[in-house]
């Protein structure tokens, strides 16, 4: 687990140092999370290929199964921020309400259109054929 929790964290520094590197205007944990995606595939490849990483995977995901257990104890300090907040939220609580609608919204129909565009750009604009894969 030791190991695992050295790679997930080495691979944060990395995307913190990519990104300020090159000015991204992406958060560095993102960047190290597909620099992780991106090792742990090719680790994956080079195994089934028979050149056989040591370790494999098996590291990483046991320390990020150990950090998942802890999750919900990662929103502990978010939930008293709001409530220590109670006053700040009702006088806000409309533009609040308003914001998070109108994100929900949002977010939805650029599903639907990135869905729409990828099925447009895959040949399928029609309905779904069966026997095709």
């Amino acid at each position: 687990m030791l190991f695992g929790l050295f790679a997930i964290l080495l691979c944060q520094l990395a995307g913190e140092a990519v990104v300020r590197g090159l000015g991204l205007p992406v958060p560095g944990p993102v960047a190290g999370i597909v620099l992780l995606f991106c090792g742990l595939a090719l680790a994956d490849r080079r195994r089934r290929a028979g050149a056989g990483a040591a370790h494999g995977s098996a590291p990483v995901g046991g320390a990020a199964d150990g950090l998942l257990s802890y999750l919900g104890l990662l929103f502990v300090p978010a939930g008293v921020g709001i409530a220590q907040s109670t006053g700040l939220i009702a006088r806000n609580g409309l533009p609040i309400l308003l914001v998070l609608v109108l994100s929900t919204v949002a977010t939805l129909l650029v599903t639907v259109f990135a869905f729409l565009l990828v099925r447009r750009l895959q040949g399928r604009s029609g309905p779904a054929r069966e026997g095709g894969a």
